[in-house]
């Protein structure tokens, strides 16, 4: 079930998702309180985000790599 749901989804990266959405997407990793619009919700539904309990392993993989990419960005600074 898991290679099927895969095989479902495109790489998605921080690029293609707008401002909102990724602060959304930050908030709801975080367990934070984040109310999604009908709008932003079903895009990062169609992405592969979230679903209907929240923030997918895709999502949070991508929020995770994103956080450590930007750390070790302002590291090297």
């Amino acid at each position: 079930m898991a290679e099927l749901n895969r095989a479902r989804h495109k790489m998605v990266s921080r690029r293609d998702v707008s401002y909102t959405e990724w602060n959304n997407l930050v908030a709801l990793y975080r367990h934070e309180s984040a109310s999604l619009s009908r709008d932003i919700e079903g895009r990062c539904r169609g992405l592969g985000l979230t679903d209907g309990n929240g923030i997918t392993d895709a999502g949070k993989q991508l929020v995770e790599h994103e956080l450590l990419m930007e750390r070790r960005t302002r590291l090297q600074d």
